[in-house]
């Protein structure tokens, strides 16, 4: 993945794109799609005891084969109804509600056979029109938000001992597979903890750190406290000897429950935020240390009128590097970048409003969003004091 990868998310019994048979229609289009919620978690694919449909999953395969150059990431969860130990019916959310967040009954300290046989048929499968997983499917999580009773409700232990033997499957079958972590969320530092001890004691399955931090809207998390959760997460990982371990947020947005920015915020705040909350990731720790990847889920529903600004921050970041994280004087934020062509950068703004900010010399230009695709490049001189706000603004040096 490039240093600043950006990806989306669709809910497919509430969007149009995937398992309608359409891509996303947004001019911004990120580089990766995460494909949980896409309808091919295992309850999906899994029908019985060795029976697979994957309709979903060919519809899925073709798409991201059409749409190229994309990548894909899958996210294993949802225990079929038809394997779990307790009925199910009813428990899930989504189409059919067929799913169930207890281990599967086939469990033992050896993994569950009937998962290692899934695992094995799904890295094999192509779709009919010859698109196969291991060609276009990279990137593997395991376990969406296992920290969560309602997602996962065995134990830490049993999750590893279902994952051990498969994780080999897919390195074996999946040329440059990537594990990740079981993405946590809510800043859950003990269950990831937990997590960790075992990969350290009993064999590593990671080559990623994945968790997923929403912003808030009851009571308002604005990027500038909630990356407070994130440097949580990350001083955990590097606590646990994973200091080196590159870390993904693989599902965000405004808030977790409304998909939507508060309505206390005005609009040109709330166009800010998506801008800042990436920004604040990538640069965090800097020199390559930030997010390498952040995943906006609910692509098709929620990015809406902020289109311009994602599309926008996707030109101004793409293989750019972050030297440090973003620092703060009161309301001021600066955060200082190298761009693709070499040219020293300072993303800047004021989370309480507008101010004036005057840059070094070296600056010779700003970029700022003005709604259109790409924004503007304003020419300054030496000394010039610019209006700064809520939605950053880039300075640039020759």
């Amino acid at each position: 993945m490039p240093r600043t990868d950006f990806g989306f998310g669709c809910v497919d019994y509430t969007s149009s794109c995937g398992l309608r048979g359409s891509w996303i229609t947004t001019t911004a289009q990120p580089r990766t799609v995460r494909l949980w919620n896409s309808g091919t978690e295992w309850s999906f694919l899994s029908t019985g005891p060795g029976s697979y449909d994957w309709t979903n999953l060919d519809i899925w395969l073709d798409l991201i084969a059409a749409n190229q150059p994309r990548g894909a990431m899958y996210t294993f969860g949802q225990t079929p109804c038809w394997l779990s130990p307790v009925q199910c019916t009813g428990n899930g959310w989504g189409v059919g509600n067929n799913w169930s967040a207890s281990a599967p009954r086939d469990l033992t300290s050896g993994g569950s056979p009937s998962f290692t046989a899934f695992v094995t048929a799904l890295v094999a499968h192509c779709s009919p029109a010859g698109n196969c997983v291991k060609d276009y499917i990279k990137y593997w999580e395991m376990w969406n938000e296992a920290n969560l009773p309602n997602r996962w409700a065995g134990t830490a232990a049993q999750l590893y001992q279902m994952f051990a033997p498969v994780i080999p499957i897919i390195r074996s079958n999946v040329p440059g597979a990537k594990i990740s972590t079981p993405p946590v969320c809510g800043g859950d530092t003990a269950w990831m903890a937990s997590w960790m001890q075992l990969e350290n004691s009993q064999g590593r399955l990671s080559d990623y750190y994945g968790i997923h931090v929403y912003l808030k809207a009851n009571p308002p998390l604005t990027p500038e406290t909630r990356i407070k959760m994130v440097k949580s997460m990350i001083a955990t990982k590097n606590a646990n000897g994973w200091t080196t371990t590159p870390w993904m947020n693989t599902e965000t947005n405004f808030d977790p429950l409304t998909f939507t920015c508060s309505t206390q915020f005005t609009l040109e705040d709330c166009e800010g935020q998506l801008v800042r909350w990436h920004v604040l990731q990538y640069a965090y720790q800097g020199g390559g240390g930030g997010a390498l990847h952040v995943n906006w889920f609910n692509w098709e529903n929620t990015i809406g009128s902020y289109d311009t600004f994602y599309y926008t921050m996707m030109t101004w970041l793409r293989w750019a590097n972050f030297t440090s994280s973003c620092s703060n004087s009161g309301n001021v934020w600066t955060c200082p970048l190298t761009e693709r062509d070499g040219k020293t950068a300072l993303i800047v703004w004021n989370a309480a409003g507008n101010s004036t900010y005057v840059p070094a010399s070296q600056y010779v230009d700003y970029k700022s969003f003005n709604g259109t695709y790409g924004g503007s490049i304003v020419s300054i001189s030496p000394g010039h004091s610019t209006t700064i706000g809520v939605i950053p603004i880039m300075f640039e040096s020759n």
